[in-house]
């Protein structure tokens, strides 16, 4: 419903010094310039807003941050492999999608992601694109950016520093704490927490949305996938395995309530296609469950 609005407003907010770079935008500020760009009797729907913001991310299109900030991701190229490179997939910063079909010479309109490069030979390929600004890269190379579920180390803690939320009152009945729970789904897994009970490394989620880490009698602000690799973390320490619904002989992968980081979430996205009759479903080619099965079990899942 919001997502091509998305895309357009957060490709064409630049950053004022740095052009060659998206700009920011926190929930609030997308919400209104999307509410000012639609027909004056649209109905305001903030729920489709976040969860089209939300699948955005799994698709490798938009970045979350601190603060309830998203932007645009750096602009990449996906192929399925070095030698398959006919329709290969542009993902991120719109800003760089004309530039992507004029150095492929692709010879389509230069709004459409699906490229067709008429300059042939993977390195080839790769090297133009890199001197735009444009990454290129295969569902095997992918995998090597998948990040490890692990605790917040100081060294990423240090800087981010956040007041204690408990002292907004108005927040006190709200903030949820995240409690691994043996055979129960994630989003199962939040509980309202007071100050009185709480303790060191835990997980704490705001009613905006946002993500804290409360360790040292210090609250800490996370970026989104700082927070859901914790979750993973906390979990496995746990010995609390998410469990996910896998029908393995259509290869049929249900996260509904299921939050993922991005690096897998882009990952399986990209290794599969939509069901179309259920929401948050995706269906495997047998040639890449293998893969998907593994990038989950690393990150911490188990298979029900």
């Amino acid at each position: 419903m919001y997502t091509d609005r998305i895309i357009k407003l957060l490709s064409n907010h630049r950053q004022t010094h740095r052009t060659e770079l998206p700009q920011p935008l926190t929930l609030r500020a997308i919400a209104t310039l999307i509410q000012q760009s639609l027909p004056p009797q649209h109905e305001d729907n903030s729920t489709r807003l976040d969860t089209d913001l939300r699948e955005l991310q799994a698709q490798g299109e938009v970045l979350a941050g601190l603060g309830n900030r998203f932007c645009m991701a750096p602009p990449v190229v996906l192929a399925k492999d070095e030698t398959n490179l006919t329709g290969v997939l542009f993902r991120g910063d719109r800003a760089y999608l004309r530039l992507a079909h004029q150095v492929l010479e692709t010879g389509q309109p230069v709004v459409k992601p699906t490229l067709h490069p008429r300059v042939h030979g993977f390195h080839r390929i790769r090297e133009r694109l890199r001197n735009v600004g444009i990454r290129l890269l295969t569902v095997a190379t992918s995998v090597d950016y998948l990040s490890q579920p692990e605790l917040p180390q100081p060294v990423i803690l240090q800087g981010y520093e956040s007041p204690n939320p408990f002292q907004t009152v108005t927040w006190t009945d709200i903030i949820h704490q995240y409690v691994p729970r043996s055979g129960t789904p994630q989003f199962k897994r939040w509980f309202p927490i007071t100050q009185a009970s709480l303790y060191d490394r835990t997980l704490l989620k705001l009613p905006t949305g946002e993500w804290l880490w409360f360790e040292a009698d210090q609250f800490y602000e996370l970026t989104p996938d700082t927070a859901l690799l914790a979750m993973f973390q906390l979990d496995q320490g746990a010995n609390c395995l998410i469990p996910i619904p896998w029908d393995e002989a259509p290869g049929r992968l249900n996260l509904q309530g299921v939050s993922l980081p991005s690096s897998y979430a882009q990952l399986l996205w990209r290794l599969s296609e939509p069901d179309l009759d259920a929401l948050r479903t995706r269906l495997f080619t047998p040639a890449n469950r293998s893969t998907a099965r593994e990038a989950l079990l690393r990150l911490g899942c188990t298979f029900v």
